[in-house]
């Protein structure tokens, strides 16, 4: 799935907001999405340019994909949306306060294979969910232990 001229004009907004001379540009789209253009760019690797420039700073009015444009073999804003917010929870029992991005992606990538929230399948999405739940209920299981909750 090739991008729209939509999103190809948000990423060189992004780039004209962050400063970005040309070839930072191309190293940061081949970077995170695999093309040194963005002619050459998949859904998947715009996604993860955009979090990456997000990241950096710059916000879009289109941050996040309407469910009619999110691919169908995606998992929807609302799952996506579910995993972060449980995530949250686990902090300072799970990962360290403050690096909650870093610990998730590398707890999907870990046990899931895959490097991004954006790019889980439904079926993935409800599994992570059921993984975040049975880390939270081991946490809590410990506190009660201690004697903390």
């Amino acid at each position: 799935m090739t991008l729209s001229k939509k999103q190809k004009a948000i990423l060189h907004v992004a780039k004209g907001k962050l400063g970005l001379d040309d070839a930072t540009y191309r190293d940061v789209l081949e970077a995170y999405g695999g093309a040194r253009s963005s002619t050459g760019l998949d859904y998947e690797g715009f996604l993860a340019v955009m979090g990456h420039f997000e990241k950096c700073g710059f916000e879009s009015k289109h941050r996040h994909p309407s469910p009619v444009t999110r691919h169908s073999s995606m998992a929807s804003d609302g799952q996506i949306r579910k995993i972060k917010a449980m995530w949250m929870t686990l902090a300072g029992t799970y990962y360290e306060q403050g690096k909650e991005w870093k610990a998730l992606r590398g707890f999907l990538k870990k046990r899931f294979r895959v490097d991004h929230e954006n790019f889980l399948t439904p079926g993935k999405a409800g599994q992570v969910i059921e993984a975040i739940k049975s880390i939270g209920r081991r946490a809590e299981d410990k506190k009660v232990r201690r004697g903390e909750g």
